[in-house]
Order: C-alpha cells, then sequence, then structure tokens
C-alpha cells in the first residue's frame, strides 16, 4: 500500500494495537483518528484519548487506558506506552518512524502533501472578480491570495479545479467610467492601465454628481424648499471637497474631463444611455464599454502576473447573464414561482418568504436569527440589477462543477444569501447547497481611510512596491556584495512572500492589520522567516555538495533524541494540507510552516551537521533535505517563492 502520510500510519498502527487490547479484555469500541492527538508538553509523542470510547463500552476512560497501556510491546514506530487520567501517551521511535518519513518525502518529492482524497470533485473557485474601473485595492489583494491559495491547496488534495473571474462589465459603474473613458482615451499611457481608468472613474463619478447636485440645487431654490437646499448644498460643498483631491493627483486630466462633461447638457442622462444600451448591446456601446473594461483588465493582469496568480476562465457578465438573456429567464421562473412583486415600478424577489421556513434555513445554513430581507431584482426602466445577474452566473457555473466557492467579502453576506435563496427557490436545490460563500474580513491600514469612488484607496500595486523598496533598503543597509539583479530578484521575492504571508496567515475571518514591523519581522511568524528557515537548509545543502558529504535516506536509522521533534513535525505535514483542504483554511498552512521553521532553527543552532560523524552526517543532511522540501511545498502552497539566498 502506497503510504501519502507517515502520521496517518502511526495513528493506525496506534490504533490497532489499542482496540486489539481493548478487545482481548472484553471491551468492544471502535476507536477513530479523532481520538489521537497531541499531548501536553512532556507527556510523549503522542497520546490516544478514551474518553468516547468508554462512553461506549460503558468503562472508565482510566481502566480502558491501564488496559492499553499494560498490554503494550515496544516495536513498529512505538517504543512504550503509558496510562494517565484516560489517556495513553506514547513513545516513538524516532529511528523507525524517522525511516517512514524520510523514504516518504523522498519518494514522492514535491508530491508530498498531496493526499487524494476518496471523492474528488470538479471545483470552480471563482475570486478577485474586482469592478474593472479601478485598480486591484488591499482588499481585492486579500481576496486574489486567498482564492489563489485555495486552488493549490484544493488541487494537491486531489480535486480537479479551475479558476475564475468574473469581468462585472455591466452596470452604471462602469457606464461612468466608459463615459468618462471616452474622453480621454488619447491620455492613456501616463499610467498604468488599471490605474489610469480608477482616476478616470473616480473623477468622472464625482463631476458628474456635481453637475446633477447643481441641478438640484436650482430646482429646490426654485421651489423653495429650505431644507432640501441645505442638504443638497452640504452634499456639493462634499463633492468640491473630493474633486479638489483629484485635481491634485493629475491636473490636465481633471481639467479635460470637467470641460467635457461640463459642456454636455445632460451628463447623468448619457451614463444612463450607455448603461441601457450595453445591456441590450448596441454595436456603439459594447466598442465603448468593452475597450475602457480591457484596458483595466490588462493591468489586472499585469499584477496577476507579478503576484504569480493565473485564472483558468475570464466570465464576461454581459455575455453569460445579460445578452443571452439569463438574467431574464431568472426573473420569469421566479416570476411564475409566484415570488415576485412590483414595487414603485421595479421587480422585487420575496427572498424573506422564502427564508421563513425553518428547513430552508437549515439546509442553506442561514442562521434563524439572521434577518432576510426581500431583493430588487430590476429598475424601473427594467434593466437587470447585479444580483440578479450573479444568480443566472451562480447557475452557470454549477453546472460545470460539482462544488462552486465565490471568495467575496463577509460583507456581502446577505447578497450570497440571497443567490442561495433565488436558486432553492428555482428548484435548484441541491446546487444551492454546493454554492459556497467563502468570506472573508477587511485589510486594515492603520490611519488610512478608503473609498473608491472619490479615489481614495490603496492599490495592491502600492502595497507590494511599498513591500519591495522595504526589503531593498534593508539588504543596501547590510552592504551586502551582490548584483543590482540579485539585490531585485530577493527584494521581489522577500518582499512579495512578506505580504502574502501576513494576509494568508490570519483566519479568514479576521480583520488584518498591515503593519510593516510585524510583516517584515525576521525573527518570527512571518513569510521572510519562513523563507530565511528555507535558505538556512539549502545553504547546508550547498556547503555538504562543495565538501562532498552527500544526504543519506538509508541512514535515517542513526536519528535520535535530537531529531524527533523535526520528524514529527515533518509527518504531519499532509495531514496538515488534508485539514486545510477540506476546512478551506490556508491559514493551517502558515501556522504549521512558522513552527517547522522555528524547530528547525532550534535544530540548526544546537546540533552539527556537517561537523558531525560523517554516516550521521549523511542521515542528518537527508533531514535537512527533507525539510526544505516541504517548506518549498508549504510556501507552493501559499503562491510564495523560495529563494535560495536572502
Amino acid at each position: 500500500m502506497v503510504t501519502y502520510s507517515p502520521h496517518r500510519e502511526l495513528v493506525r498502527e496506534i490504533l490497532e494495537r489499542a482496540e486489539k487490547a481493548l478487545t482481548g479484555s472484553g471491551y468492544r469500541c471502535k476507536l477513530s483518528p479523532d481520538d489521537v492527538r497531541k499531548p501536553p508538553k512532556g507527556a510523549g509523542d503522542i497520546a490516544l484519548q478514551l474518553f468516547r470510547a468508554a462512553k461506549e463500552a460503558n468503562a472508565p476512560p482510566q481502566t480502558l487506558a491501564s488496559i492499553v497501556a499494560e498490554s503494550f510491546s515496544p516495536g513498529g514506530l512505538l517504543t512504550s506506552a503509558s496510562a494517565a487520567r484516560g489517556y495513553v501517551n506514547y513513545a516513538v521511535d524516532v529511528a523507525s518512524y524517522g525511516k517512514l518519513v524520510i523514504d516518504t518525502i523522498e519518494r514522492l518529492g514535491p508530491g508530498y502533501g498531496n493526499v487524494p482524497t476518496e471523492r474528488p470533485l470538479r471545483i470552480i473557485v471563482e475570486h478577485t472578480s474586482a469592478n474593472p474601473i479601478h485598480p486591484l485595492h488591499i482588499g481585492h489583494l486579500r481576496n486574489c491570495l486567498l482564492g489563489d491559495s485555495l486552488a493549490r491547496i484544493l488541487r494537491a488534495r486531489g480535486h480537479n479545479v479551475r479558476t475564475h473571474f468574473y469581468i462585472d462589465d455591466v452596470g452604471l459603474q462602469v457606464a461612468y467610467a466608459a463615459y468618462g473613458y471616452s474622453k480621454v482615451r488619447d491620455m492613456r499611457g501616463r499610467l498604468k492601465p488599471d490605474h489610469f481608468v480608477g482616476l478616470v472613474y473616480s473623477t468622472t463619478y464625482i463631476l458628474v454628481e456635481l453637475e446633477e447636485a447643481k441641478r438640484r440645487l436650482k430646482e429646490a431654490k426654485e421651489a423653495g424648499l429650505d431644507e432640501e437646499v441645505l442638504r443638497v448644498q452640504r452634499k456639493i460643498d462634499d463633492l468640491v471637497a473630493s474633486a479638489n483631491e483629484l485635481r491634485e493627483k493629475d491636473e490636465e486630466l481633471f481639467y479635460r474631463l470637467l470641460d467635457a462633461i461640463s459642456k454636455d447638457p445632460d451628463p447623468m442622462g448619457r451614463v444612463q444611455e450607455i448603461n441601457r444600451a450595453y445591456e441590450r448591446g448596441e454595436p456603439w456601446a459594447v466598442k465603448m464599454v468593452r475597450e475602457l473594461v480591457e484596458a483595466c483588465l490588462d493591468g489586472f493582469k499585469e499584477t496577476f502576473k507579478r503576484l504569480g496568480v493565473e485564472f483558468d476562465s475570464w466570465d464576461w457578465e454581459s455575455e453569460l447573464t445579460v445578452w443571452n438573456t439569463a438574467a431574464e429567464d431568472v426573473v420569469k421562473r421566479l416570476i411564475d414561482a409566484g415570488l415576485v412583486r412590483r414595487k414603485n415600478g421595479a421587480l422585487v424577489f420575496a427572498a424573506d418568504v422564502v427564508a421563513e421556513d425553518p428547513q430552508v434555513r437549515k439546509q442553506l445554513g442561514i442562521p434563524l436569527s439572521y434577518t432576510v430581507t426581500s431583493l430588487t431584482l430590476t429598475r424601473s426602466d427594467g434593466t437587470t440589477l447585479y444580483p440578479t445577474r450573479d444568480i443566472a452566473y451562480s447557475i452557470w457555473k454549477l453546472r460545470q462543477a460539482d462544488k462552486v466557492i465565490n471568495v467575496i467579502a463577509v460583507q456581502q453576506r446577505l447578497a450570497q444569501i440571497h443567490v442561495r435563496l433565488a436558486l432553492y427557490a428555482l428548484g435548484e436545490r441541491e446546487r444551492a447547497r454546493n454554492l459556497v460563500h467563502y468570506a472573508y474580513e477587511i485589510v486594515r491600514l492603520p490611519g488610512v481611510k478608503m473609498s473608491g469612488r472619490r479615489g481614495r484607496y490603496v492599490s495592491a500595486d502600492q502595497l507590494l512596491d511599498e513591500a519591495v523598496a522595504l526589503v531593498r533598503e534593508k539588504i543596501e543597509s547590510e552592504g551586502r556584495t551582490m548584483s543590482e539583479e540579485e539585490k531585485t530578484k530577493i527584494a521581489t521575492a522577500v518582499g512579495l512572500g512578506a505580504v502574502k504571508y501576513a494576509i494568508l496567515s490570519v483566519s479568514p475571518l479576521k480583520v488584518v492589520t498591515f503593519v510593516w514591523e510585524r510583516v517584515l519581522d525576521l525573527s518570527q511568524n512571518s513569510g521572510p522567516f519562513v523563507q530565511y528557515a528555507y535558505v538556512r537548509a539549502a545553504s547546508i545543502l550547498r556547503r555538504a555538495k562543495e565538501e562532498s558529504v552527500a544526504p543519506d535516506a538509508s541512514k535515517s536509522k542513526l536519528f535520535g533524541e535530537e531529531e524527533k521533534a523535526l520528524v514529527l513535525m515533518l509527518g504531519e505535514f499532509p495531514e496538515v494540507v488534508v485539514s486545510a483542504a477540506d476546512e478551506l483554511r490556508p491559514d493551517y498552512i502558515a501556522g504549521y510552516l512558522n513552527a517547522l521553521a522555528q524547530e528547525f532553527n532550534k535544530y540548526y543552532d544546537s546540533v552539527p551537521v556537517l561537523r558531525a560523524p560523517r554516516d550521521l552526517a549523511e542521515a542528518r543532511l537527508a533531514l535537512v533535505r527533507a525539510v526544505a522540501r516541504v517548506l518549498k511545498k508549504g510556501l507552493y502552497l501559499l503562491g510564495i517563492e523560495t529563494p535560495e539566498k536572502m
């Protein structure tokens, strides 16, 4: 039998021995891998708890533990067993288990950590999917890194995974951007494409809103509506302040847009016309919008390439949900189901009514205490809204996959519940259950408040540039001799790795607070800290090669207590990947890598490798190579590069 997980073999041996001992004493109870866990420090290497089995056997836990411990005889992967308060604490034979671990890593190579699932699924991971009207910001960056890592981890588990980017090219926001872009398209090239589009969108939005506010102010004054005059004037003051901020970013662009928009008799009407025409697929509008969207996507792709992130599919909202009438079909089917009403000319889906059924909530994982509201499907002019199109897109994805994982901010929880309720109401019940909202919290930069519409955001590119610059500055301050190319290569790998680890090491439902001192800390729990552990291992292996000493896995029988902690950790790696994949938790991988790096650093600092006797040196080099391989594989699953030097 092929072994993918040494730890699993260790657990199997413990369970088989314990069950045999209990059966021999007349106790029939089935033990589970969940009964095996890490003991408290100093209580052994691995423990079996018997509380669950004791209930089944109707016997005191300590009685069962004593039976198992007293029947133990050294052999296999274990050397001793002792009973304590319902637990059996075992000591692992580091020579025999070390051989299993090292042999498995040698045999599987880069495949170590991949434990094939018994039920491989076709999975779509849709992530990032930023509106193509501004550059990716730090929130999108967290989305992107989570989605990319999830895909890598799920593939390692044996699933057939495809990554999708949803191009949200329909709606008023895109129409605003296309309207402005059409007036200054000759100025493109002065910035990275998505940054140019973002500045055009923010400026256009503010200037069009300002024109609208001025019109409403005039109407309010003529009608003698004093309170309305005050309210609109406050809005104008706020918009003027935002306009001044945007003017400072690019005066020439600002005044070009101001001149063009102020000459338009009805800027807002023109934006709405572009939106309606694009939904109808009118050629002039398609040409205008597509030029804008593709320019922004070109900028996105530059950032994705820098991050090492790839997509298997780029899904255009217009093509998949609007021009093929898929969104209209959703509305019709919900009307036929008697779940749509008209409100002020708009069509509204009674999602709140569907959610009244406790069984529906149970099947879709919606807490009984969570308030579900109705969902507006169309505007009064008949154009569909984003949630309606998202329902149609979800149906399309679920027809191609067994499970769809949408990486979307936690703030969109209600929107994602609406989609699942609509699918349920349409009779797509199994598919509704297979649509997963993978929620994540915000990334907080102390002292920064963001607004895409007003052009206030920290772009992903800015954050990555700063990370690389800080690492390069540190390299140069140390005065090390290396070429400019090498400095750039190391600064890029370490800087990007630091950002990725900082984001992925935090549970997705916790806020990430970005503090550079912590992100770049070489002494603990950071991307550079783990990368440096890999570099140390690689350095030992290089020096060994120079001294003609080669790793020899067959000599792992020489491992002693010094190697035990590392051997035990290396054996656990596949199980960490399994948990990360099955529970969708990349942070499990990050936490494991930090612990492995700490353990390796302790070993590196206290145990001689190349200076040991030849046979022991060869055995220890095999362990060092195993550590390097696991660090490299773990970092790969997080999308982090492993530099050879730092």
